[in-house]
């Protein structure tokens, strides 16, 4: 199906917000996995595992869904929105230096599932507003805000307990970090972007230039079997 050039960016937009979430979901996956593995408190590791485990279906929920609006898109723009493990580490969802877990404090990584989790819901909720047509994929992203919420409320509760004298300024400290962290991520991401319309056209044109310098090679010179070497065309490159 042709979409007009209206539909086509919004569809282009959703595939794009989509892509990010994906890797969000399976950045978290992998941090809360991290997390299970790192702890030796038992009611901590089975959470994190819980944790991980819904973030893991998470990830192929988005997956699900991107593929099947894929499908009905051209391939030059389809092409753009693959899945690769390695983008969280490039989109920043996961560090190079080494997972939440091994560089922050308990209190510090307990108050950054908290507010990540009500941040996780709000972006969902935008979502539902885009999809909103499609009642399958709306019932599903629903399901996750459920979680998000509940994972939400497993970190309030245990902040609440181990750290009551730190709320709520501190909780609205790591939520105000985490929000500009996010923003600071996506324009990071349209700065890529917009450098990449820039320099398309430079890196097509220096491999057009690549491509006519080597046309201009003798290539016939390169056969050095029974020939001697000093009858080799001044012309050659070797």
């Amino acid at each position: 199906m042709k979409l007009g050039c209206f539909d086509l960016m919004k569809e282009k937009n959703i595939l794009r917000i989509l892509h990010e979430t994906l890797h969000a979901e399976h950045g978290s996956a992998l941090e809360m996995l991290a997390a299970c593995k790192a702890t030796s408190r038992d009611n901590l590791v089975y959470g994190y595992f819980e944790h991980a485990k819904d973030e893991y279906i998470h990830t192929k929920t988005f997956k699900k869904i991107l593929a099947t609006r894929i499908e009905n898109t051209h391939v030059e723009i389809a092409r753009n929105y693959r899945f690769t493990p390695i983008g969280i580490i490039k989109k920043g969802y996961v560090d190079n230096n080494g997972f939440l877990i091994e560089t922050l404090k308990l209190k510090d990584f307990v108050a950054y599932v908290y507010t990540n989790e009500l941040l996780a819901k709000k972006s969902f909720e935008r979502i539902l507003k885009l999809i909103k047509d499609n009642k399958r994929d709306f019932d599903s992203i629903l399901d996750i805000m459920k979680d998000e919420l509940r994972h939400h409320g497993m970190a309030r509760e245990y902040f609440l307990k181990y750290y009551p004298n730190l709320q709520p300024y501190h909780l609205f400290l790591y939520k105000l970090r985490e929000t500009i962290k996010n923003k600071t991520r996506r324009i990071y991401y349209k700065n890529i972007e917009f450098l990449e319309i820039i320099f398309k056209p430079l890196y097509s044109l220096l491999a057009l230039l690549g491509g006519y310098l080597l046309l201009k090679f003798n290539h016939y010179h390169f056969y050095r079997e029974n020939i001697n070497l000093m009858d080799i065309s001044s012309k050659s490159l070797l």
